[in-house]
């Protein structure tokens, strides 16, 4: 009787590459670029100038005046007014349970035990990248705040073709303009989602350029696509479904100051930085090792002017 393929096969086992292949890829050049600072307490306190009360102040109410020299004219007093800002740290965590006979016997072509580990610290960062981008404290209390909620008014303002600002519009090269002039002391980055930088090397080349001017950046070692000299940094983490009037598609571009003394920085808890992983041990009920990956974390926004937003953008 010769040798079947069906008897063959049970002799011979397939090949196993060790590894996991990703499958969940996502793109956040502003994350490279963000600073952290340690925090040695639940929150983080600062304190800004207080605009309003400094615009509110009046002659003769705390405004410096001309006096006449050897006068009886008064110099008048007036403290700076302050504003306090207290940012709070959070937890971000997640638990994996690996069972101890899997990790024993089934472990021969990839540790199950530091795949789970490494896949729940990616999704740890994918959360924290997301929240950068669209937490908002006021709807989750336990989130931090991120670049929409940390814009301040005045800071923004909407993409309109039709001088209407209600239905907002596709990207042009002065609203990129706009967006820097609201960044006094200069911005370090314009943020945008992939679909936008589509669209801005479309107007690149329509305006008989190439694919725009490069930059080579230390930061990704690569050079970098830019606009009057500022990196522009893909975040995929961006919404593409805000809503502007009839637009529902809409995406915002951001530009940011990045710095620990009056730009946007992150910060973190502990004695170290970055994600954490610790052993929780054996579970109670379950033959199995609970491993917490965890990160003590947060975000300020230390001066309003350090970020503007352009809202109502439909290339998204």
């Amino acid at each position: 009787m010769a040798l079947l393929k069906a008897e063959a096969d049970k002799l011979s086992n397939n090949q196993m590459v060790s590894g996991v292949i990703d499958e969940i890829i996502d793109k956040d050049d502003m994350f490279a670029m963000l600073p952290f600072i340690r925090v040695n307490s639940k929150a983080y306190v600062y304190h800004r100038e207080d605009e309003g009360a400094q615009n509110n102040i009046t002659q003769g109410s705390g405004l410096p005046t001309f006096i006449d020299p050897a006068s009886a004219d008064t110099v008048v007093e007036g403290a700076v007014p302050f504003v306090e800002i207290t940012t709070r740290l959070r937890v971000l965590a997640g638990d994996v349970d690996v069972d101890k006979f899997v990790q024993e016997t089934e472990s021969d072509s990839n540790d199950q035990l530091a795949i789970q580990i490494a896949k729940k610290a990616k999704a740890v960062g994918r959360q924290y990248h997301l929240k950068l981008a669209t937490g908002n404290a006021t709807s989750n209390s336990k989130e931090f705040d991120g670049l929409p909620q940390l814009v301040a008014a005045g800071q923004s303002f909407i993409a309109d073709t039709a001088s209407v600002t209600t239905n907002g519009g596709a990207l042009r090269l002065d609203m990129l303009d706009k967006l820097l002039d609201l960044v006094p002391n200069g911005a370090d980055a314009i943020v945008m989602r992939r679909g936008t930088i589509r669209a801005f090397r479309a107007l690149i080349r329509a305006a008989g350029g190439n694919d725009g001017g490069m930059l080579m950046m230390p930061a990704f070692g690569r050079p970098m696509l830019q606009h009057n000299g500022v990196p522009i940094l893909a975040n995929d983490f961006l919404s593409g479904a805000e809503t502007q009037g009839s637009l529902t598609t809409g995406c915002s571009v951001y530009a940011v100051r990045f710095n620990e003394a009056d730009g946007l920085h992150g910060l973190y808890g502990g004695a170290n930085a970055g994600i954490r992983v610790e052993s929780v041990g054996t579970v109670q009920n379950k033959d199995a090792d609970r491993i917490r990956v965890k990160w003590y974390c947060g975000l300020a926004l230390k001066s309003t002017k350090s970020l503007a937003r352009l809202s109502g953008v439909s290339n998204s």
